[in-house]
Formats: C-alpha cells, structure tokens, sequence
C-alpha cells in the first residue's frame, strides 16, 4: 500500500466513524470532498473554503484515526460558524486565533475526536520546528464566542500564534469570479493560499445553513447532537436580526440610483426615442450618534464604530459623522476618506440623562442632513418631546440599535431598530 493509498484509508475511516458515532458532523464532512493539498505549496496542515476540505499528506499522515477526526470537525465549523464572513476590521492574526480557540474548545468539551499536539512547523524560523503545540486551546473560552475572544486577546496584546490550519482572506487571492491562486503563505498569516470571493460567499452561506440544519436534524433524530453547537442551531432555525447585517443594509441603502441625460441610453436610440442613461451615486452620507448616558461601555464603542469603519472603507467616496450624546451633545467629528483611520480612535464623552433631542437639535441647528441616522442607545429617553422624547420622525432615514433591546423590549416609533449584542455571533 503506498502512502497515498495509505493516509486516503485513514481519512475514510474518520469519516465513517464519524458519519455513525457523530451524525452531525458525518454528514457535514461526507458532502465535502477532500481535495490533496500536498504539493499546491501553501496548505502545510489544513484548510477549507466552505465546499472542499484541503489537507497536506505529511501532516495527515503524523496524525493517528482520533486527530484526524478532530481535524476534519475543525474544518467543517468554521464554515458552519460563518468566521470568514465575520471578521470585518479585525486584525486578521488575532481574529484566526480567536476563531480556533472557539473551535477547539468545544470539540475538546464535546470529546469530539483529540486535538494534534505535534509541534508546529514554521518554515520561517531554521529548521522549521517552534515551541507552539499544533491548535490552540483554553479552556476558559468554551462557550465564548469568537468576537468575545478577539475582544480578550487584543486587549491582552497576547502573542500572535500559528492556527492548526490555513484560515481564507476574503477577496485577497481569488478574483471576482473566486478563482484562486496559491500564495506560499503559512497557517496564521491571515492570507491563506486560498481565497474565495463575496459572491461565492453568498452562495456557500446559503448552502451551508441549508447542510448544517438537515444535519442537526439527522443528528437529533440519532439523539447525538453535541449539546454546544445547540446555539448555532437556534440560530440558524429561529434567527434574530443581526445588528451587524442591519448596518451593513442601512449603509448599503444609502448609494442611491439617479438618471442623466448627459448620456443618453444607447439601446432606446435605435427606435429614435431618447432615454436617460442611469448613474450611479456611490456617495455614502451617514450620522452617528452614541448614547453615552451610561448605556454603552467603551468595549462597546469600540465594537460600534469598528463595524462602520470596515464597512465605510468598502466604499469609493462615504461621509461618517459621529457624535456623543447624553442631555447635551458633544464631539461632533466628520470622517471622510482622508481621516477614517481616526475613527478607531475617536474619543467620547458624556455620562448624564438621556434627550434624544440633543442630536436632533445638533443637527438642525448645524444643517446637518445625512442620508442615514444611526442611534446607539439603550431607548431610555429622560424628558418628552416630538414621538414620546424620540425626535421628528421626517428628519431622515433612522435606524436605531438598542443596547439590551432584548430584555427591554423597547420599540422606536418610527424608523428601523435592532437590538445590539455585544460581540454578537453564532458560535
């Protein structure tokens, strides 16, 4: 038997043993071909792009039946909770690290297959062997999810360690079509040697959500459901809007379609009839306020205004103000292109009641008339006013994400509302 032949039997009864003892995981794994990776130079371990499972022979052929399982069950949660799509801003070293911690904690909890505990191979240091122990593991995250644990590792300025696997970048190496191309780089890096693009994302969420609830389904019926991956089932069955999805539509909606006659519609012409060519406004206009009365912690401010940034920088051409708010409203500051890396870094200020008006007012009095208006805040107004203290409701487009909407159950009169999680994912 060569070693080829050899590390495939392997793999097979890792599979199949899965497919009996773990059902969820089984079906998830047997509708994903498993794809040699061994010489395409940069896939030294592991990878997935959220239809194909990559692996390295040499890696596979170190591990015994048990680490191979938990290998494949890594490589199928990460699809499963979506991380690629989540990382938005995030420092994509630190964000890799947090989504393996989360992924090995539960498989370790679970007893789900073992952990590999070969050292890890870093090609750039002599000999290529390091003191760092293949996956990432403490205990302390079970249950936590990944932005919680991003959250606790870049606050704590840990040291940036290799992944177990190869994680994807976005965009980076695929072109638009998601074609992809290998790049020599190594687990950890952020870059992957493989890349899928947005659209392709798209497709594989819906796929994936559609596998992964059959799965639970079959798995329930086996009554050999883990009991930590019950969230991402609630989830998935009975969802709750997410903030960061509201935003991101929000924003979205803000590039508005216009006509111009400077350019007539050539395929009208023919007929002798004359039409406008459509022209598309990508200018972004977007006002922020945060309630500072004591509802938003400065974790959260952070969480808030890093999700505008990332989005905002997907534009050509956008206008983010941002302002404090309490009974009275405080450093008002515009970002554009030019200055959006000082978004990150924008300081707040306040700690009083709360009168919604301060903004209004602000904006009224300064003719500020964006687009979009985004309110962080609890809901909890100090005084009345137009709507019960809300403000006018034809100022603009409103959208509102109430910190602990959940428990309070508090509904804006009028405009789009969300309750916000802090660090809010699926895992």
């Amino acid at each position: 038997m060569t070693e080829e032949e050899e590390i495939n039997q392997k793999i097979s009864r890792a599979r199949i043993k899965l497919f009996f003892d773990q059902p969820f995981f089984g079906n998830l794994v047997m509708g994903m071909p498993l794809v040699d990776a061994t010489d395409f130079g940069w896939c030294p371990t592991a990878a997935v792009d959220g239809r194909n499972i990559y692996y390295n022979r040499t890696f596979f052929k170190s591990l015994d039946l048990q680490e191979i399982i938990f290998v494949l069950c890594h490589e199928v949660l990460h699809v499963a909770y979506d991380h690629l799509g989540r990382r938005s801003h995030r420092d994509p070293e630190w964000w890799n690290m947090a989504n393996d911690y989360v992924i090995n904690a539960l498989l370790t909890h679970e007893k789900i297959g073992s952990m590999p505990t070969k050292p890890v191979e870093d090609p750039s240091k002599k000999g290529g062997a390091t003191s760092q122990r293949v996956g990432l593991y403490n205990a302390k995250y079970h249950n936590w999810h990944s932005e919680k644990v991003y959250e606790d590792l870049e606050t704590r300025k840990v040291k940036k360690e290799l992944t177990l696997d190869v994680h994807l970048e976005l965009g980076k190496d695929g072109d638009e079509k998601g074609n992809r191309k290998g790049n020599g780089k190594q687990p950890g890096d952020g870059n992957g040697g493989i890349s899928i693009s947005e659209g392709e994302l798209d497709a594989i969420r819906d796929e994936i959500r559609a596998r992964v609830i059959q799965a639970a389904q079959a798995a329930q019926a086996a009554g050999k459901l883990p009991a930590g991956l019950a969230r991402l089932i609630s989830e998935m069955t009975d969802p709750v809007i997410n903030w960061r999805d509201l935003l991101q539509q929000n924003i979205q909606s803000c590039i508005t379609d216009d006509f111009s006659w400077q350019k007539p519609n050539r395929r009208h012409m023919y007929s002798g009839i004359f039409m406008p060519s459509l022209k598309k406004d990508e200018t972004v206009d977007v006002a922020v306020a945060l309630d500072m009365s004591g509802s938003m912690t400065d974790a959260m401010v952070r969480d808030c205004l890093g999700e505008i940034y990332g989005l905002m920088t997907s534009y050509n051409d956008f206008t983010v103000s941002v302002l404090c708010f309490d009974t009275l409203p405080y450093n008002y500051e515009v970002f554009t292109q030019d200055n959006i890396e000082d978004l990150l870094s924008y300081e707040t200020k306040g700690g009083g009641g709360t009168e919604f008006m301060a903004f209004w007012d602000y904006w009224k009095d300064h003719d500020i008339e964006p687009k979009k208006a985004i309110v962080f805040t609890d809901g909890y107004c100090s005084s009345t006013g137009p709507n019960n203290g809300w403000g006018p409701h034809n100022y603009c487009d409103t959208l509102w994400i109430l910190i602990g909407g959940r428990q309070s159950q508090i509904e804006p009169p009028f405009g789009e509302s969300c309750d916000y999680e802090p660090g809010e994912g699926v895992d």
